[in-house]
């Protein structure tokens, strides 16, 4: 699979929850009680393993490496 993106789709409940697939939790490595960095965009909300990003990644180079990904996938962006 290696850096391929995983696309999956899932819905939010009536409290609000989405449900990580379980084939995303396992790659990504989220257990019960991981913590989560939660950007929204325009149109996009973005999740973010905190232990990923201490140190590492600000959220700005985060939402450009979404953007490439999407950008690479065929996306396009609307107006």
């Amino acid at each position: 699979m290696g850096d391929e993106p995983i696309i999956d789709v899932t819905k939010v409940s009536d409290k609000g929850q989405v449900v990580i697939p379980k084939e995303i939790r396992d790659k990504l490595k989220f257990t019960e009680g991981s913590k989560l960095i939660v950007v929204a965009t325009e149109d996009a909300v973005i999740l973010q393993r905190i232990e990923s990003v201490a140190g590492k990644v600000r959220i700005r180079e985060i939402l450009e490496r979404i953007k490439a990904v999407t950008e690479r996938l065929g996306f396009r962006q609307t107006s």
